[in-house]
């Protein structure tokens, strides 16, 4: 197709970058995208079938598809079920009775029928059969955190004079709107599921393995929606260079509550467009549609990753070529939008992620930045500020795209080594496994902000620790970047932007070892990140912003449906050789409304830090760290610890920690799984921060990591996925905290 095309122009990209060690024309074919190379996974192209193929015996008709088209007006769901019914028979007319059934309980149905009398000379025909369903008789699905996902079977049967057919398909109440009103400068752009406002809570899904024969391998995909579910996670963004994903996945994202953003699958740039191309998209897209739109977890769907980001900033040299805007409005306007709004009318249709939304209709889609802070969506990237910096994030109405890159655990990177000389900060196979241009030294430098790296005369030692600071790094600057999403969701600044409503980090799984921006390793791992998600994405948060002029300001961002009433803020200061605050600054009877970001209070952060007793102005900063804690009237917390540190740790004489591990079989009430839980018992002699477990090849996680110690004693849980004894885990436990990689 290549050759073909370029005789008339060349559409662009003709390669990836070197780095990739990848393959060229890919968008000349429809397969996976990525499995041809990416910055964050290698060049393994498929051939042949990928998928089950069925035998299907056949009488007078079959039931190829059924689809729903669910409403809501006053009371009343309506539900328009489209029956696809095809022939083999080459008599005149077949005669059918169709009925649609919603089972509500065992003893409640609601159902209608139709009598048709098929003309098999089409060989083809739609059913349409409409169910009106009373509000008040079925329980509406919610995304996680908000309510339960009740789900309804809704079988069909299709009868003629020699067969008797049977679907069944599962479906959910709720109603989705893209909500996009004006405000002062530029539009709002959030969800709003059945009436209620939602902050998108997620990140972006690749594909699970970058062979798709094995992407749909249950196990991993369960492990991954539900460590996904688990860190009260909202949405996930089925990304545009992977593949439309496995029944499975969309089955559970229904059960979990894990609204789906759903690309199309084109991705970072431009497509051709000549007639059999398009005719191929244009049943891409039917099928496509038809396959997954019974799924309520799927709330949008969209045209095409970063490809108007991709025109409109010329990243591959198409410079103001009309040819090129042409192409693109046939592709995802003309054609794609066009389709997809006519064959579901239910859900919101964008053009491109990132892009301007609704605004984009009054430019003609190609003529403005699609990254506006104003409109639609962005994808926010900057490697080289510190990620710990909470001013450099924009104020975006809707971030779905954001992140750092980091290493596996090291036990994941011994999976793919051939010898131990591989574990070096610059072997060939570091640099080999980096794809993204510049990675290692981003990394490195991204480190280098808030941390010295420890080097001595054990290569492997000092990898290890370039490993851990990398998971470091990309927790805490994500963490930040997060928060600073999550107070942006009630406040507007003064050039208008604000109002976020969305955050979705890139990306939460892997495909292979090597550094990525996943907070879940190609092993099933979680990274620190992801460990951190549990907390920046709770439902309420205690969080600070440090302004450039360092001005401390504190937040209570609430996601609850009820309004928290006689709250206290507690601010703790700590001297870095004591384990006891030294200072508390307490903010009493806050009232936070229901889902609503509220400012607490604004202060000097080293003015505050004097008075405290931190020390004089030259080294105020250096000399403490300070906890945020929000309770209610009880004295409970009602959110995660946060920190605050007022200055970089590479500033800071970190105290010597020892920290030791005591591991106990737990019995826990409402067990989780079959497998026996441990208690771990860990305690110290100083401040330990980012304290940080592994446990070598068992197979697990644990209810917290990557977390600071300011008391003697803390006791966590393991829980295993296998099978395992209390002294086994006690002898695999792996322990790194700060202090520890410097010793020598």
């Amino acid at each position: 197709m290549y050759n073909e095309q370029k005789k008339n122009y060349i559409v662009p990209p003709v390669c990836v970058p070197k780095e990739y060690n990848g393959q060229c024309h890919v968008n000349h074919i429809r397969k996976m995208q990525a499995s041809f190379s990416w910055d964050w996974g290698p060049a393994f192209p498929s051939m042949g079938i990928w998928k089950d193929v069925e035998l299907i015996p056949v009488n007078d008709i079959l039931i190829n598809d059924i689809t729903t088209d669910i409403r809501k007006k006053n009371d009343i769901w309506n539900i328009l079920v489209t029956i696809f019914l095809e022939t083999t028979q080459n008599k005149d007319e077949v005669s059918c009775h169709v009925a649609s059934i919603l089972h509500i309980s065992q003893s409640k149905l609601i159902s209608n029928t139709s009598e048709i009398v098929f003309d098999t000379s089409r060989k083809s025909i739609n059913i349409n059969i409409s169910l009106n369903v009373p509000a008040d008789a079925v329980e509406n699905w919610w995304p996680n955190g908000y309510g339960k996902q009740h789900l309804y079977y809704l079988t069909t049967t299709v009868t003629t004079t020699n067969d008797v057919l049977y679907k069944r398909i599962r479906i959910g109440f709720r109603t989705v709107e893209l909500v996009e009103e004006p405000l002062k400068k530029g539009l709002s752009f959030y969800f709003r599921i059945n009436g209620i406002p939602i902050f998108a809570k997620g990140s972006n899904f690749i594909p699970a393995s970058v062979f798709p024969e094995l992407g749909a391998k249950d196990s991993t995909i369960r492990h991954l929606l539900l460590s996904a579910k688990e860190t009260h996670m909202n949405m996930l963004r089925v990304w545009g260079g992977g593949v439309y994903e496995s029944k499975l996945f969309y089955d559970l994202a229904d059960e979990y509550g894990i609204m789906i953003w759903q690309d199309f699958m084109f991705a970072c740039s431009m497509y051709p467009t000549s007639d059999s191309f398009l005719e191929s998209i244009r049943e891409e897209t039917l099928q496509t549609v038809i396959r997954l739109k019974n799924h309520p977890s799927i709330v949008i769907w969209a045209g095409n990753n970063e490809n108007e980001a991709a025109l409109h900033d010329n990243w591959y040299g198409t410079g103001s070529a009309q040819i090129y805007r042409e192409d693109y409005m046939k592709l995802y306007v003309n054609l794609l939008k066009t389709e997809v709004e006519r064959l579901d009318p239910t859900r919101p249709f964008v053009v491109s992620s990132p892009g301007n939304g609704a605004y984009e209709k009054t430019y003609n889609y190609t003529g403005v930045s699609p990254s506006s802070n104003l409109y639609g969506d962005v994808h926010y990237y900057n490697y080289l500020r510190n990620g710990w910096d909470i001013t450099q994030y924009p104020r975006a109405r809707f971030c779905s795209e954001y992140g750092f890159q980091a290493w596996p655990s090291i036990y994941t990177i011994a999976t793919a080594i051939e010898t131990v000389k591989d574990l070096r900060v610059d072997s060939d196979f570091v640099n080999h496994r980096q794809h993204q241009p510049l990675g290692n030294q981003y990394m490195l430098l991204l480190i280098l902000h808030n941390f010295a790296v420890p080097q001595s005369n054990d290569s492997i030692r000092d990898f290890a620790n370039y490993v851990y600071l990398s998971q470091v790094n990309q927790a805490v600057s994500i963490r930040i970047e997060t928060e600073a999403y999550r107070q942006a969701k009630s406040e507007v600044n003064s050039i208008g932007e604000g109002k976020t409503m969305g955050a979705l980090y890139w990306q939460l799984n892997d495909v292979w070892q090597a550094p990525s921006w996943s907070s879940i390793d190609i092993e099933g791992r979680w990274k620190m990140l992801h460990y951190y998600a549990k907390d920046f994405f709770a439902p309420v948060i205690v969080t600070s912003y440090l302004s450039v002029s360092k001005e401390l300001s504190i937040y209570v961002v609430s996601d609850k449906l009820y309004t928290l009433t006689n709250c206290t803020v507690n601010v703790r200061v700590y001297k870095w050789e004591f384990m006891k605050s030294i200072f508390t600054l307490s903010f009493d009877n806050i009232i936070v409304e229901s889902n609503e970001a509220v400012k607490i209070v604004s202060f000097w952060l080293e003015a505050f830090l004097i008075e405290a007793g931190c020390g004089s102005w030259e080294s105020v900063k250096k000399s403490c760290i300070a906890t945020l804690s929000l309770t209610d009237k009880s004295g409970t917390l009602i959110a995660p610890l946060n920190y605050i540190y007022p200055d970089a740790l590479k500033n800071v004489d970190i105290p010597v920690a020892n920290v030791t591990i005591k591991v106990e079989e737990n019995h826990l009430p409402g067990k989780l799984s079959n497998y026996a839980d441990f208690k771990v018992v860990l305690t110290t002699d100083n401040i330990a921060l980012f304290v940080w477990l592994e446990v070598g090849n068992i197979r697990g996680r644990f209810s917290e990591n990557g977390f600071h110690m300011f008391e003697e004693k803390k006791e966590i849980i393991f829980y295993a996925h296998e099978m395992i004894t209390t002294e086994l885990l006690q002898n695999n436990i792996k322990l790194t905290h700060i202090s520890d990689i410097y010793r020598q």
